[in-house]
């Protein structure tokens, strides 16, 4: 479906609309280019844990899926920036985690911690600072993009450039 959600709001029921989904739906060009995915060729990603915050099913399901397909078949899925830090800090505490993640996939919009709070969070705590962080969001434009710069997010992109999320997430890796 296209709604996400239902809240009573002023004794009204709202629907809370699947924005990405109906956009997809309405003009597929910008919705995820899964087939750049196939061009990148075979690699062993296999071993390196991402940790992926999205709120929106659908769009996780195909970021995950994409990823999988370029060879990251160790994802750690989280429905918002929360659920993320908590995971993130966990396995901090735990000793290397470089072991539990090794780069963060995180939309700026959810609900309870949305991406830009996350990517603050990593980036200021001694024990995070360094693991990597790619802010992937239908919002980034220019205003957005000057704030995950100034948060320390080492890259940003719009929905629609799954190619290039995995180029990136292979250099961050690799540094890493």
């Amino acid at each position: 479906g296209v709604s996400t959600g239902i809240v009573k709001y002023d004794n009204k029921l709202v629907i809370i609309l699947d924005f990405e989904k109906i956009v997809s739906d309405i003009a597929p060009e910008t919705g995820l280019r899964v087939e750049e995915i196939k061009e990148l060729g075979e690699r062993e990603r296999s071993d390196v844990p991402i940790l992926m915050a999205e709120d929106s099913a659908l769009l996780n399901k195909l970021i995950s899926d994409s990823l999988r397909e370029a060879g990251y078949v160790n994802l750690i899925d989280c429905v918002n920036g929360q659920e993320a830090w908590d995971f993130i800090e966990k396995a901090a505490a735990e000793g290397n985690i470089r072991d539990k993640v090794r780069c963060v996939i995180t939309d700026i919009e959810m609900p309870i911690m949305d991406g830009h709070r996350l990517t603050k969070l990593i980036k200021s705590t001694d024990s995070t600072k360094d693991l990597p962080v790619v802010i992937f969001s239908s919002l980034v434009n220019e205003e957005m993009r000057r704030k995950g710069e100034q948060l320390g997010a080492n890259a940003q992109l719009s929905k629609p450039e799954i190619g290039n999320l995995v180029r990136i997430i292979d250099d961050l890796v690799a540094k890493f």
